[in-house]
């Protein structure tokens, strides 16, 4: 067997960094099939099947299924087919990245009301955390802003990954807040001091206590009703309880 050319399944495994299993498995199922010299009874495989599975690895390290793997594996030198399948892919993992923002949301939220209030009936929330829509986040870019405010945002959030981190830091709260109100927490209390506390250093840290990033803010609130269905009814819904917080933690502190 030519060493330079051609490979058994051992070798092919040492040089993908894969297993021998798992290089037999897609042999199994069609997905990078072995070459066969019937007369020494020898499977093998070439440096395009080589390729091929650095090909395979590649898409199934991004979380692309082996069946889409299969439909849509091509040629190296076919760019704009792989343009499209990363393209894809990375639409899918955004998605899922969001899903487990909410998630860590919705937990943190509810972590944050169990450490303090030792009565919290879990069963309100649990119903509202089942219902949320995973990408609302992505209705937001159908808002469209004045010039002068748009160019604001843009100063202070110049990375698109900074504007993400500033919606679910934002949304945690809410959903923290949404979770107090369903427990009846009153405002003035240790809970709803620390709550007004947290409120106030996210706004100080998203305006920067800039007036033009402030009315900034305020234009994007009296857009609201562009807002995703549901972060409009979670801020209506949980509005009162941030600002009896946040008013009880100014004056107190």
């Amino acid at each position: 067997m030519n060493e330079k050319r051609l490979y058994s399944v051992g070798e092919l495994a040492v040089l993908s960094g894969t297993t021998i299993r798992t290089i037999q498995y897609y042999d199994k199922i069609n997905l990078l099939k072995a070459k066969r010299d019937e007369s020494r009874n020898l499977r093998y495989y070439t440096q395009a099947d080589l390729l091929t599975l650095q090909q395979i690895l590649f898409y199934k390290k991004l979380g692309v299924s082996l069946k889409d793997i299969k439909k849509y594996l091509v040629n190296t030198k076919n760019l704009s087919e792989i343009k499209e399948i990363l393209k894809k892919q990375s639409e899918i993992l955004f998605q899922k990245e969001m899903e487990i923002k909410m998630n860590i949301a919705i937990i943190e939220a509810i972590v944050a009301t169990l450490d303090t209030d030792k009565n919290y009936d879990l069963e309100p929330m649990m119903k509202i955390a089942l219902g949320l829509n995973k990408q609302s986040i992505l209705d937001y870019t159908n808002i469209e802003f004045d010039q002068k405010t748009s160019e604001k945002f843009e100063e202070k959030y110049p990375n698109y990954n900074d504007v993400i981190e500033f919606y679910w830091q934002w949304k945690q709260l809410i959903l923290e807040a949404t979770s107090y109100k369903l427990n009846n927490t009153p405002y003035q209390s240790d809970i709803g001091y620390q709550f007004g506390k947290k409120w106030d250093e996210f706004v100080k840290n998203a305006t920067g206590n800039d007036p033009e990033m402030i009315a900034a803010f305020e234009k994007g609130l009296e857009q609201s009703h562009q807002w995703p269905e549901e972060d409009i009814f979670l801020y209506n819904f949980c509005n009162d309880f941030i600002e009896g917080t946040h008013n009880y933690y100014c004056k107190k502190r």
